[in-house]
């Protein structure tokens, strides 16, 4: 076969060069879809940080308010019986045992001489076989002298001398001095031996009414006593409310560095291998104390992330680039009507691939952007916000009651009313605002120019009352209704991420307030 001729290699130049340019721009275009997977993945990775922490404050929380109430009592009561701490423990935690808690006491401080007294007293009022120990009979002692709930369990550790333990005793001179709560750091319960699992204390002093408590000296001359607390931080975890992320994997330390001495909790052993992709170290604050959170991404973290659009972009530019390197040649040697046909498929291809960047910027059911469209707006809105020194708006919207209907009427049903919801909410906005689904029945919405909190409040309950109204989706009469949380730049968040974790937090404060209804940051 003889060598092509010069005029063969010169209608091959084009179609290859056209071929490659368009490689390239497929090689971009997938390099750029990647970097966004990451960015998105690391963006879910950090909301399920927050969210891990935010529930273990949260638990925390009710605990230290758990005793502060029975402060309450105390004070308010000239004398407490064991019935009575009992009765009172019993309805405050209304037999929550999802609170995670092992008991809840009341240690007095005992001076020696009060020691035989206080002995003979709880022995004739039912408890025969109680006895302070350890102790010599010196003073003083803090013994464990009510105790709720009352199980045989808990019940062993009535007369525990509290003072004889170096941790303990330390945790309750600092609530003594600071007249506020203060936590052990890792001890043992009692009852877990010989087998000790990972547990703590916290304690709130008692002071006798009427004696000034407003300086340490004068809390030290006033205490008479102790509510506390204990609970394993394994049923702390197994106790918070709602479903840990999947694919998250976390660790609690003992102090302010996570050293595999201090290791008191790890929710999957085996998550080191393979290396984590995302990791992440959090404390959690106390008086005088501190625990280190390691969060961990796990392989199925990453299997719950799709990167569908990257692979779509990747076959179809390959194919792309063949077939205009095809309909290039053509074109050089079919002149005017292989010209015609090349212009017309190169139009459709340009189609497609403007066709692809916008299903990998949007959501495939209700066509809004998806969340990376919109951080890239928000970023451009908090530019212009702090360029104009103006105000810009941020709704968290989510839709009360929508997983009955899924599960009643199914999810064809459900798609559809998230469609029409869509339509609803965006008839109430203005051109320039953007609504983005975020979430199975979650949306945001931005206004990136507002002149006062008055006008989100507007918009909020446009998109409230509307969504109120029912929804005619084919034989089914369907009622819903919206919470709605929002925050104002720069009254309330000045960047990106604290905007949306304030709105968030204000869109639960709304449903924990009874649905159906909006709430400001600052109102949260």
């Amino acid at each position: 076969m003889p060598p092509p001729g010069p005029s063969r290699l010169r209608n091959l130049r084009l179609p290859l060069l056209v071929g490659l340019l368009s490689l390239a721009l497929t090689g971009w275009l997938w390099h750029h879809e990647n970097q966004a997977a990451e960015a998105r993945m690391q963006t879910d990775f950090d909301f399920s940080v927050r969210q891990s922490v935010s529930r273990i404050e949260e638990r925390i929380a009710s605990y230290e308010q758990m005793l502060r109430a029975a402060r309450g009592l105390f004070e308010a009561s000239d004398a407490v019986s064991r019935d009575d701490f009992q009765s009172f423990v019993s309805a405050l935690m209304g037999g929550s045992a999802p609170s995670g808690l092992q008991l809840m006491a009341f240690t007095p401080l005992l001076p020696a001489g009060q020691i035989p007294g206080h002995v003979a007293t709880r022995r004739a009022l039912g408890d025969a076989d109680y006895a302070i120990r350890p102790g010599d009979g010196s003073g003083p002692v803090a013994p464990v002298t009510y105790i709720a709930p009352p199980t045989p369990g808990n019940r062993a550790a009535l007369g525990h001398n509290l003072y004889a333990d170096p941790l303990r005793r330390k945790a309750m001179l600092q609530a003594r001095d600071s007249g506020g709560i203060a936590i052990t750091s890792r001890i043992a319960l009692r009852l877990d031996a010989p087998h000790n699992k990972p547990a703590f204390a916290m304690y709130l002093a008692l002071y006798t009414r009427g004696q000034p408590d407003d300086t340490p000296a004068s809390r030290q001359a006033a205490v008479y006593g102790w509510v506390h607390i204990a609970f394993r931080l394994a049923d702390l975890i197994a106790s918070m409310p709602g479903e840990g992320s999947p694919g998250i994997a976390l660790r609690i330390y003992d102090g302010p560095e996570a050293l595999a001495e201090r290791l008191m909790f790890d929710s999957e052993p085996e998550a080191d291998s393979p290396l984590p992709r995302f990791t992440a170290i959090k404390h959690i604050e106390f008086p005088q104390h501190r625990w280190a959170l390691q969060v961990r991404s796990t392989p199925a973290f990453e299997l719950g992330q799709s990167n569908k659009p990257a692979r779509i972009i990747a076959g179809a530019g390959v194919c792309v680039s063949l077939l205009l390197a095809l309909f290039t040649w053509q074109l050089v040697t079919g002149r005017a009507r292989a010209f015609a046909r090349a212009q017309a498929m190169t139009r459709e291809l340009r189609e497609r691939e403007e066709y692809m960047r916008h299903m990998a910027q949007h959501d495939p059911l209700t066509q809004l952007p998806n969340r990376a469209l919109f951080s890239d707006r928000l970023q451009a809105a908090l530019a212009r916000a702090r360029r104009e020194r103006s105000r810009a708006a941020l709704m968290f919207v989510d839709l009360d009651h929508f997983k009955p209907v899924n599960d009643a009427c199914g999810h064809a049903v459900g798609d559809s009313l998230l469609i029409a919801a869509t339509e609803r909410m965006r008839e109430c906005l203005r051109e320039s605002d953007t609504l983005a689904r975020v979430g199975g029945d979650e949306f945001v919405v931005l206004l990136p120019h507002i002149d006062s909190r008055d006008d989100a409040r507007q918009v909020a309950e446009r998109i409230r009352t509307s969504i109120a109204l029912p929804f005619q989706i084919g034989p089914h009469q369907i009622d819903i209704s919206a919470s709605i949380g929002i925050c104002i730049f720069p009254e309330h968040a000045g960047d990106e991420v604290s905007l949306m974790k304030c709105a968030d937090t204000a869109m639960y404060q709304a449903k924990d307030a009874g649905r159906d209804r909006l709430f400001f940051a600052d109102e949260a």
